[in-house]
C-alpha cells in the first residue's frame, strides 16, 4: 500500500480540484432506423470528464469502450488503485452478455467489448518525471502492465481477451503497440 502521500489524487487536496467531477461534454446516441445508412454521430457517443474520481452515476451501457494511449497516465497519477477503479468501471459500463449466435455451429454469447492499448513499462519509466503525482506513483506501483491482462479476466471478471494486433504498420515510433480486446 502507498504512503498517504502517493496517494495525492484520494485526498481533499485543492490540486484535485483542477480535475472535473462530472461530465464536462457529450454527445449522445441517437435512435436510427435499421434501413438507412447511420450517421456516425448518431451511433458513438463521447464523453469527456474524469473518469477515474467521477462519482456520476451511469444510467447507461455500452457496447465498447476504448482505452488507447491512456493507461500509463492514469496509473501513474492514480496508482494501482486507479487502474483497478479503471478496469471495474468499465467492466460495469459494458453491455452484459445477454444474446447468444449461432456462428460455425457453436453458439457464443456476445456481450460488451473494452478495447485497450496498455504502454510497456518502459514507458512508464520515461515518463515517471511528469509530475510529482507521477513521479510519487509510480514508486507504488505493483501491478505492473505485463499483469493487466490477468487482473482484468481473473479478477475484474472478462471471459475472455485476444491480442487483436502485435504492432501497427507505418505508426510512429513508440505508438505500434499491441491493441488488445476484452470481452464481458
Amino acid at each position: 500500500m502507498a504512503p498517504e502521500s502517493a496517494k495525492v489524487h484520494n485526498s481533499s487536496d485543492s490540486t484535485t480540484k483542477s480535475y472535473p467531477e462530472e461530465v464536462v461534454s457529450e454527445m449522445p446516441n441517437g435512435n436510427i432506423s435499421k434501413h438507412e445508412q447511420p450517421d456516425l454521430f448518431e451511433i458513438v457517443s463521447f464523453r469527456s470528464e474524469n473518469f477515474v474520481q467521477s462519482k456520476h452515476k451511469y444510467a447507461e451501457q455500452y457496447d465498447t469502450i476504448m482505452c488507447l494511449s491512456v493507461t500509463k497516465w492514469i496509473h501513474l497519477n492514480w496508482g494501482d488503485d486507479g487502474i483497478i477503479t479503471l478496469f471495474v468501471k468499465i467492466w460495469s459500463l459494458l453491455r452484459p452478455v445477454s444474446i447468444s449466435l449461432l456462428l460455425s455451429l457453436n453458439w457464443i454469447s456476445v456481450g460488451g467489448i473494452f478495447i485497450m492499448e496498455p504502454q510497456p513499462w518502459t514507458s512508464y519509466r520515461k515518463n515517471r518525471l511528469v509530475s510529482e503525482f507521477a513521479k510519487e506513483n509510480f514508486k507504488y506501483i505493483c501491478i505492473y502492465p505485463e499483469k493487466f491482462r490477468e487482473v482484468l479476466l481473473d479478477k475484474v471478471g472478462f471471459r475472455s481477451a485476444e491480442v487483436i494486433t502485435n504492432r501497427l504498420v507505418g505508426s510512429v515510433a513508440g505508438f505500434d503497440r499491441p491493441i488488445e480486446v476484452y470481452y464481458k
